[in-house]
């Protein structure tokens, strides 16, 4: 059999606590009110028996929460009927054993109750022992089952909540570990190409690609990074594709009203920016052009890419991992809150992307 370990959750303690000290002590005080109202004709007169009321409470507060946080609540979390069922029962016979003898016996040796109430304990003291059963269901054993069961389930969201966060991060981590690989394979592959060429400007893109590589290593194992250091790692990947592309080929790069108080999720953009690079110029061989424009307003964050597309080019694939991976980012991280329209033109391929403050 398994141990029984007290269940106290700190976060929902002050609402189980309240609902034992009422239970204990607010119920009897009112019906003390309607019986002195009612059947007195004097409310005043439920003040005789505060006494009796304060230790009758403060017994059934200590029984209350040995029984709700020691028993009952353990077993409602673990799905054990036969727990509850078994806990209920011995309750209300201890709780009756303890109402007879221990409560009476502290009413009949206390200063402050009536002469009038501790010669009713006494009475009830020596009465012979009887168990109810429905007085006690109906006043504690439900009224705390139902008050567990809700626990239970505020509980059951909290942890069904952290474990959706937790898979969402864990994903994110997987795409960003894609996207990484992707990233550096293609400029990589640049480089590559001015190499063999034996460019001189080689050595300044192997520098910028070092700012880059440590911008990747060090800042996007964050979850978000100001929209700032986004933007100047976007620049140096811009600079980069400079490089590479002939002087025929007009690259603007606009930035439009950027907040310094603006976070963002790494690398959430480059995957637009670098697919208009690959496949808008990498074929070019007239006077092709990238236009990005990434503007910002006090409800929203827009990307605008605008790039050319070569003739034979035009009839190839879909977006490569890149796209996919970040439509995937975009509904984890910006649900119903973002919108991203891709339009194909005669000669041009547009991207639109607008993210909404939350």
């Amino acid at each position: 059999m398994k141990t029984v370990h007290f269940k106290i959750d700190r976060k929902y303690f002050w609402l189980e606590f309240g609902f034992i000290v009422f239970i204990s002590f607010a119920i009897s005080l009112i019906s003390d009110l309607e019986y002195s109202a009612y059947e007195e004709h004097d409310i005043t007169k439920f003040s005789k028996e505060y006494g009796y009321r304060l230790v009758t409470g403060s017994a059934a507060l200590i029984c209350y929460s040995i029984y709700y946080w020691g028993f009952l609540k353990v077993y409602v979390f673990r799905r054990s009927l036969i727990g509850v069922i078994m806990t209920s029962f011995a309750f209300i016979i201890l709780d009756r054993l303890i109402e007879k003898y221990i409560v009476n016996w502290l009413v009949i040796h206390s200063e402050f109750v009536t002469p009038e109430t501790r010669e009713r304990a006494m009475r009830y003291m020596h009465a012979r022992f009887v168990v109810t059963f429905n007085y006690p269901l109906i006043s504690t054993i439900f009224p705390f089952t139902g008050l567990a069961f809700v626990v239970r389930s505020f509980t059951q969201d909290q942890d069904m909540k952290a474990l959706k966060e937790q898979q969402l991060i864990t994903e994110l981590n997987y795409l960003k570990a894609q996207l990484h690989p992707h990233f550096f394979f293609n400029t990589i592959n640049n480089i590559y190409a001015l190499a063999l060429k034996g460019s001189a400007r080689t050595a300044p893109m192997i520098a910028r690609l070092g700012d880059m590589m440590r911008y990747i290593l060090y800042k996007t194992q964050h979850p978000t990074v100001p929209l700032t250091l986004e933007l100047a790692f976007l620049s140096d990947y811009i600079e980069v594709e400079k490089l590479r592309h002939t002087m025929n080929t007009k690259i603007q790069y606009d930035l439009q009203g950027i907040r310094t108080n603006y976070d963002i999720e790494p690398l959430l953009l480059l995957p637009f920016i670098e697919n208009a690079f690959k496949h808008g110029l990498e074929e070019e061989t007239g006077d092709g052009s990238v236009q990005i424009v990434i503007c910002q307003t006090d409800e929203d964050l827009t990307l605008l890419v605008k790039n050319t597309v070569p003739q034979d080019t035009r009839a190839k694939a879909g977006p490569g991992i890149g796209i996919q991976n970040v439509r995937k980012r975009l509904d984890i991280l910006y649900p119903n809150r973002y919108q991203l329209n891709i339009n194909e033109t005669p000669g041009f391929h547009e991207v639109t992307l607008i993210l909404t403050d939350p």
